[in-house]
């Protein structure tokens, strides 16, 4: 599984733009690839991907019902607008808007309700990696999950090392391979599909994708750019 991150940016046009490009990207029946675009352009997104194989997907959702809460988009309105997927606790939400797992646990439970599937960020700061603390750290992030009956069998664990994104730096093959490792072990299911995070780009992705135990990539940055995405995922389907 290949997926786009783009975070806050494009602007309507180049979000229809970059769309299209992907929805024309080959790639094997095999790779599940998607995108998540800015909440404002999901909907228009969703008319250009349809007859694609491409996933669309939310940057996040919150797990209250409809209601008084200005500003926000819950799990129902991003299944309606067409999305399969969201991607919840990434690492900049959880530094600007103090997320934890614990808080994030009823939005978790409403995108399965819609039948969508989480994309679960995980991942460790420099400090808690030089501290020797990164193992501990992102399991604690995973144990609440397993804490409240949640059927979380068809959840997606991205891997994000926090010092990693944006900087141009990715862990090494030792580090990926502990820490998916160390992400499967607590999930308790050696089949659980764990990606890699941390500022891929087609230059390093042929790297990170030979660490064992890596299911694909949560890509930022490079997937603003149709032809560097197109690379990373021709990377992954030479692995």
């Amino acid at each position: 599984m290949i997926i786009g991150n783009w975070k806050m940016n494009t602007a309507r046009a180049d979000a229809l733009a970059l769309a299209e490009a992907v929805a024309n990207m080959r790639h094997q029946d095999s790779t599940r690839v998607g995108i998540c675009p800015p909440a404002l352009w999901i909907d228009p997104i969703s008319q250009v991907l349809e007859g694609s194989s491409i996933l669309l997907g939310a940057q996040d959702c919150i797990g209250d019902q409809f209601g008084a809460q200005t500003g926000c988009i819950n799990a129902a309105m991003a299944a309606d607008a067409g999305c399969s997927m969201a991607i919840l606790g990434h690492s900049e939400r959880r530094a600007r808007f103090g997320e934890t797992t614990e808080s994030l646990l009823p939005a978790v439970a409403a995108v399965l309700e819609t039948g969508m599937f989480p994309v679960f960020c995980v991942g460790e700061t420099q400090i808690e990696r030089e501290s020797g603390r990164a193992l501990d750290v992102v399991a604690e992030q995973i144990r609440p999950l397993l804490s409240v009956g949640l059927d979380i069998s068809g959840m997606v664990i991205a891997y994000e090392p926090v010092w990693a994104i944006g900087t141009g730096l990715s862990a090494t093959r030792l580090d990926i391979e502990e820490m998916h490792a160390t992400v499967r072990d607590v999930l308790g299911r050696a089949d659980a599909l764990v990606l890699y995070g941390g500022s891929v780009s087609p230059e390093s992705a042929e790297d990170v994708f030979s660490a064992e135990g890596v299911s694909g990539a949560l890509v930022g940055g490079a997937s603003l750019n149709a032809d560097k995405f197109a690379a990373i995922v021709a990377a992954w389907e030479r692995k």
